[in-house]
């Protein structure tokens, strides 16, 4: 009996001996540390299930408003060429205007399940990739100008794409692709060779072209030079009349003629083709030429000495023969007054063509072609123009006046050449000391009395000087 307890005592021994080395062989020596905790079993695991046979995720679904490629595999996607080659890219310029938008032809039938994205190869490591928003398609309509030259039917497919004001290429060769895409990734694609017309640059360059031409028109007509860089620059200098002073019909013309021409010229550097004008456009630069014309006619009836005064002040040597004995002495405020006073029809007629010429260069720059101005408008710039007209046809000038006294000082001349012959026996005397006698001198008096008014109406009217010896009458 006392030898069996003792056996199981020793048995027990062991085996508590042999638990204590399992526990101290599983303690890292170096830390002194019990080891990590086990994870805990997965739902999975715990539920039986085995996780070798799970489901696995579902395939997100294409979004047709994403990219075909990203901007790390287009340069190896356009280099590479493997797609199909789609239909024929059609442009009706011969640059392609960067910047903006620009349709595209594309001859393959238009679809509406199809969807395209653009990119532009300028010789760079990375090629120009178009945003999804920026590349639209379409049917082609008959308002198209590719379908109106008969480049192509109007059930093919028109691309609008806008491309970024890509600076790097001015009017560079480049490569244009369009690419179709299908189930997201690039199912065929169609290129075409392009030369690049930057916006920024074309837009520079034809400001500088009318600055150019606006130079060119201020140094010709100068007949003297002038005491200032400015003056050269002056426009209303350069917008003068015959008579000196500033002209708002010809300050007119040149305003809206300098803005045409810089927005074709913009457009001829941003396309390479001469872009068409509205018929709006045109009717505004008649408004403004027929407002000029007239008013000019109506200034050469009013304002000016007429031909039979003209002749006998050259022949009595007031006036010089000189086509236009004034200098240019025009201010800003010859715009807006006549005969020294304000005259609001011609300031209404200049607010409106300045408003229109901000109109102009503003839409203008989009599509001349199309530009339109609102028929109220262009009615109150035309009824502007009329008004003014007709204020110069009423309203009396100091020309007029002075053409009336120097008609009535020829006829006065002649009286006085009358009774001088009547006085001399019918014959015509020698001198004028001979004319002036006794029986004719009242008409001498009137004569001389009458030179003197004209004669300082005249010099107030156009600033030369009269000497007395010139006053006498002529035989």
């Amino acid at each position: 009996m006392r030898s069996c307890l003792a056996l199981f005592q020793a048995a027990a021994l062991a085996f508590a001996v042999s638990i204590a080395s399992d526990a101290i062989a599983q303690v890292d020596p170096g830390q002194g540390q019990t080891p990590p905790q086990a994870p805990a079993p997965s739902t999975a695991t715990a539920n039986g299930a085995n996780p070798a046979t799970n489901p696995a995720p579902a395939k997100k679904r294409h979004d047709p408003r994403d990219l075909c490629i990203t901007q790390d595999d287009a340069a190896s996607e356009l280099l590479n060429k493997r797609r199909q080659i789609g239909g024929r890219i059609i442009l009706d310029t011969f640059l392609l205007p960067t910047g903006g938008n620009v349709d595209v032809g594309l001859d393959e039938p238009f679809s509406e399940s199809e969807y395209y994205f653009g990119a532009l190869d300028i010789g760079t490591s990375t090629p120009v990739i178009m945003d999804r928003p920026d590349v639209k398609a379409r049917q082609a309509a008959d308002t198209d100008p590719i379908v109106k030259k008969g480049w192509m039917k109007k059930d093919r497919t028109i691309v609008n794409l806008r491309i970024p004001d890509v600076l790097d290429a001015p009017w560079r060769q480049a490569q244009l692709y369009v690419f179709t895409c299908r189930d997201g990734s690039p199912f065929k694609v169609s290129e075409t060779a392009v030369r690049l017309s930057p916006g920024l640059y074309s837009a520079g360059l034809a400001w500088l072209i009318v600055f150019l031409g606006y130079l060119v028109a201020a140094f010709a007509f100068r007949t003297s030079r002038p005491p200032n860089v400015y003056a050269y620059l002056d426009p209303i200098a350069m917008s003068a009349g015959a008579d000196g002073k500033a002209s708002l019909g010809k300050l007119q013309i040149m305003m809206f003629s300098l803005i045409v021409f810089g927005l074709i010229t913009y457009f001829l550097l941003r396309t390479g083709v001469l872009t068409d004008i509205s018929s709006t456009v045109l009717l505004l630069l008649g408004i403004a030429g027929i407002g000029s014309t007239v008013a000019k006619g109506a200034d050469n009836s009013r304002t000016t000495i007429t031909p039979e005064n003209k002749a006998w002040l050259l022949r009595k040597q007031w006036l010089p023969s000189t086509l236009n004995p004034n200098n240019i002495d025009a201010h800003w405020r010859d715009l807006f007054t006549t005969d020294g006073e304000f005259d609001v029809y011609r300031y209404q007629s200049f607010i409106f063509s300045i408003v229109v010429g901000g109109a102009l260069i503003i839409g203008g720059v989009t599509q001349l072609s199309s530009f339109e101005i609102p028929q109220t408008l262009l009615g109150i710039l035309g009824l502007s123009q009329v008004v003014y007209i007709g204020g110069k046809l009423v309203t009396p000038t100091s020309m007029a006046d002075l053409n009336k006294s120097i008609d009535d000082l020829r006829q006065a001349e002649k009286k006085f050449r009358a009774s001088a012959i009547t006085a001399n026996s019918g014959v015509l005397p020698a001198s004028l000391t001979a004319a002036v006698v006794p029986a004719n001198q009242t008409a001498y008096d009137d004569y001389m009395s009458l030179a003197t008014d004209v004669a300082t109406l005249f010099s107030v009217q156009t600033g030369i000087a009269v000497a007395p010896s010139k006053l006498q009458p002529s035989l």
